[in-house]
């Protein structure tokens, strides 16, 4: 399937949380440090006050950076389709992630080993949700494209995260020297948090919809008629482009932290903009998507009410974990 490099951040953002989904299912360790109790199996209450501190939680500031339901402003601005009723928000998934940490952290207390996890959702996302409106038929924010270019703003101003990644891999390889750590995650404390939680997409019927309609309202007349005429007026500001990969895929998102996008990307970026507001690119796309997406709703209607009830409940059950916590 054919994405766009900005439309692959919510692509990104999904087989993330999957991925986090079979970590958790197979309970191997993140972001975990060595149990430095002395004689791990023996469970003395001695024990376990070496063991972690309770995983801090991001709190009201960390949570106001999150990416926002509505899109506020660029050419998708008040943007909302269909299958998003479906969709879990990132806010979801984090609370989710803790609540299921949390639960193998008190777990593994209690069997006297150390899991210190790194809370999720302390870093603000690209996407609200796997749909990742705002940047769904890539960049529509002017004013971003003139600050970034093609780099969404929190890719920008993020670490690279190769110190927490190399961390985490430290914390992992000493905990595997643990004799019976990997047993007692595995047996009893991943069990224990899919019991009391849940587990995180056990079904995607909203994402793979998403993707389907993407693709198929991609070989509608109106889109195609409206990404040429978007094609005809880049070249006419001097950008040979077909495609919305064409434009975005020339430049690769910064090496570091801050780095300022060169002149020839921000002038490319800019006119995408432009060149999408004249064709009416943006509002052409959507609005065939929102047909096609209420009549994939109409056809998938049990599944993806099934799988939103499912969804509702594992929310529920986590943020009570959470608010037991505080």
């Amino acid at each position: 399937m054919s994405k766009t490099r900005v439309r692959a951040a919510a692509v990104a953002l999904a087989a993330a949380m999957a991925a986090t989904v079979f970590t958790s299912a197979c309970g191997a360790p993140h972001n975990t440090a060595p149990n430095t109790a002395p004689n791990a199996a023996s469970g003395s209450g001695t024990d376990r006050q070496l063991v972690a501190q309770a995983m801090p939680l991001p709190d009201a500031r960390i949570r106001a950076t999150w990416p926002q339901s509505r899109v506020e402003q660029g050419l998708a601005k008040g943007m909302r389709l269909p299958l998003q009723d479906y969709m879990l928000g990132f806010a979801d998934v984090v609370d989710v992630e803790n609540a299921r940490d949390v639960v193998k952290q008190e777990c593994m207390e209690r069997l006297s080993f150390r899991f210190a996890p790194e809370p999720s959702g302390l870093h603000p996302s690209v996407a609200y949700d796997a749909m990742n409106m705002k940047r769904r038929y890539g960049i529509t924010d002017r004013a971003e494209a003139a600050a970034h270019g093609f780099t969404p703003p929190q890719a920008v101003t993020a670490d690279d995260g190769t110190a927490a990644e190399d961390l985490e891999l430290a914390r992992e390889d000493a905990e595997s020297s643990v004799s019976g750590w990997d047993a007692a995650m595995n047996q009893t404390c991943v069990p224990e948090a899919n019991a009391k939680v849940g587990v995180l997409y056990e079904t995607d019927v909203a994402g793979d919809l998403a993707s389907q309609s993407y693709d198929a309202t991609a070989k509608q007349a109106p889109v195609r008629n409206a990404v040429a005429g978007w094609s005809s007026c880049m070249a006419r500001d001097g950008h040979r482009v077909t495609s919305l990969d064409d434009a975005e895929g020339r430049f690769a998102a910064p090496e570091k932290p801050g780095l300022k996008p060169g002149r020839a990307e921000v002038s490319l970026a800019t006119d995408d903009v432009d060149c999408k507001r004249t064709s009416k690119l943006v509002g052409t796309w959507y609005q065939a998507e929102t047909a096609y997406q209420h009549r994939q709703i109409a056809s998938h209607k049990r599944e993806l009410e099934a799988e939103k009830a499912h969804n509702t409940k594992l929310v529920e059950r986590a943020r009570a974990v959470l608010a037991a916590r505080k």
